[in-house]
């Protein structure tokens, strides 16, 4: 008959297993921070998490990205190796997520990799806009027109760039309620300030102004000191250089 001593210590060999297998799960658990966002017309949600674990029993650390994308019917899943660049998630302002205007795709922005997921809607009715040539930037072209950025942008910490795109007449875009004299153009856009981490606030300037062809829409992106006002210098003077041809 087993005494009720050897229950007892029976009964604390068993919790205690389970206690330290409940704190070693915890050690090891996956842990991840990523960037979440929302397509422009709030149909879509995409996300990109970097995420690591360690072997419950080895302690052999693993490391992975995961890629989600999800609205109305579509639902993506992709897992990948760990891709190059700066770190990202919610304690930096540095940003991967790209939408394209018309939330017909979505790409993951790395230094030395793009990965773009499509959703199959979008109107596809951008006709496109030839990419600028202008001195101290990078030019990378996009499906209806291009993105500029500073020479030698994959080695700084908070990149600045701008997306510049050409639109059918009567595209206009709402809620863009403020106007600017930009050259000899008037120019409608909005300011959009987002907490950003240790690089400070990041700031989007969306613009669009008439031409004789259509509408030159620009999206300006960039950082500005916690509660600071952001310097749109740069912004301004880039709507002012770039014509599409126009």
């Amino acid at each position: 008959m087993i005494s009720r001593r050897s229950v007892a210590l029976l009964c604390l060999l068993v919790v205690g297993l389970a206690a330290g297998g409940a704190w070693r799960y915890l050690e090891v658990m996956p842990v991840g921070t990523g960037e979440t966002r929302a397509s422009p017309d709030g149909r879509f949600t995409t996300s990109v998490t970097d995420w690591s674990e360690r072997s419950f029993l080895t302690g052999t650390p693993r490391r992975w990205f995961e890629y989600r994308l999800e609205g109305p019917g579509v639902r993506h899943a992709l897992i990948g190796t760990p891709v190059p660049g700066p770190f990202f998630g919610s304690r930096s302002a540095h940003r991967v997520i790209r939408w394209s205007e018309d939330g017909s795709f979505v790409e993951f922005v790395f230094p030395d990799t793009t990965l773009r997921i499509t959703t199959g809607t979008g109107t596809g009715t951008g006709s496109g806009c030839p990419p600028a040539d202008l001195a101290g930037y990078e030019t990378e072209r996009t499906a209806s027109g291009f993105r500029l950025r500073p020479l030698g942008w994959r080695t700084q910490r908070a990149v600045r760039e701008m997306t510049v795109s050409l639109h059918p007449p009567g595209e206009a875009t709402p809620g863009l309620g403020q106007r600017r004299r930009v050259g000899a153009d008037i120019v409608r856009y909005a300011l959009a300030r987002e907490s950003g981490g240790s690089g400070g606030d990041e700031i989007t300037l969306r613009a669009e102004r008439a031409t004789a062809t259509g509408i030159l829409r620009f999206e300006w992106r960039g950082q500005a000191e916690d509660g600071g006002e952001p310097d749109l210098s740069e912004a301004w003077d880039l709507m002012a250089s770039v014509d599409c041809g126009t």
